[in-house]
């Protein structure tokens, strides 16, 4: 029992240090290194819909190329399995369970409005809840039943997402025009 509480004491100091010493990092590169870092990244980038993840759980650049896509996370220890597959999976179990990301949290999804490509993002029943631009979404009344608009809200370039109001778990959503 003592080699487990020893375990246990060493994961959660573990846990603290990696966070620590990344954001340590991160402040040491300098602001002009992660701006141009940044800016390399986006210049490659093929023309399309994006969401760019800018919290420590959801940094990565995912291409929106599907007519649907599902964001959330897998079930821990303590869950059951959803049973449906995810098109992105975000861990934030820090402390090996989850903080603020919900198994099936978000989709985005592409429709058309007033002639054009639009994207709309659905909040899924999460948890914590969707922000976009700081403002919570309605929850989907049926998460699982395909594109229901009712509580979808359309994308704009540059729009913020927050997945849960301690704005962790964010993404920019972005889109590259045609060259």
């Amino acid at each position: 029992m003592d080699s487990i509480r020893l375990a246990i004491s060493k994961i959660e100091k573990m846990i603290r240090t990696s966070r620590l010493n990344d954001l340590d990092i991160l402040m040491k590169e300098g602001h002009e290194q992660r701006i141009s870092e940044i800016g390399e990244s986006i210049a490659k980038l093929d023309p399309g819909a994006y969401l760019i993840g800018c919290g420590p759980y959801t940094q990565g650049i995912y291409f929106l190329s599907a007519p649907e896509t599902i964001f959330g996370r897998e079930a821990t220890l303590h869950e059951a399995p959803v049973g449906e597959a995810l098109d992105f999976s975000i861990n934030d179990a820090v402390t090996l369970r989850p903080r603020e990301v919900s198994r099936r949290h978000f989709k985005i999804f592409q429709d058309r409005m007033e002639s054009e490509k639009a994207y709309f993002i659905a909040d899924l029943g999460s948890t914590c809840g969707t922000y976009l631009n700081g403002a919570p979404l309605d929850a989907q009344k049926e998460p699982n039943q395909g594109m229901d608009t009712s509580a979808a809200r359309p994308l704009a370039d540059l729009d913020v997402i927050s997945l849960g109001a301690e704005t962790v778990n964010l993404f920019l959503f972005l889109i590259v025009p045609n060259h």
